[in-house]
């Protein structure tokens, strides 16, 4: 089973508000993603094996993303500051190994995650395609967070 991307479950929930899944947006886009609170600087790791695709770039407002390709779905793991030492496209991952850090964008510092089946085509973020503005395999990581929860053994209060 793969393992969630933080060291913790954050206190604020990616069920809810504006960090859940499919929350709207300005201009009427939806939330392509589950934004996972946390400090600065907090470590990122590979939910699974894979090989990175792409990254570090830039994101949004200041902030780096890191596409990268697992087995069986691809994972834009978005907002952090950057990667770890020796991560760069080609390179693979083991599921658990530290990949990048949390990234602050404006007030928040979080890591907004979001995947993919892995077939589709083109860019990543494709402001033609409504409503998320996404490739069209996007999916919705909820389920996949609550299953890989269970491998986390704290929480953060406050976060």
């Amino acid at each position: 089973m793969a393992t969630f991307p933080l060291p913790f479950v954050p206190h604020l929930s990616y069920h809810s508000g504006g960090r859940r899944f499919g929350a709207h947006r300005d201009g009427g886009r939806l939330h392509a993603a589950c934004d996972l609170i946390a400090p600065e600087g907090t470590e990122i790791f590979a939910v699974d094996n894979g090989v990175i695709e792409a990254g570090p770039y830039m994101f949004y407002h200041g902030t780096y993303a890191l596409e990268v390709r697992h087995a069986n779905f691809t994972v834009r793991y978005c907002e952090i500051r950057g990667a770890a030492p020796g991560i760069r496209p080609g390179v693979s991952v083991i599921q658990g190994q530290v990949i990048a850090y949390v990234g602050r964008m404006l007030r928040d510092s979080m890591l907004h995650f979001e995947m993919y089946q892995g077939n589709g085509r083109g860019g990543l973020t494709q402001r033609n395609n409504p409503p998320y503005q996404r490739r069209s395999d996007l999916i919705d990581p909820t389920s996949y967070l609550d299953r890989w929860r269970s491998n986390v053994l704290m929480s953060v209060p406050g976060i």
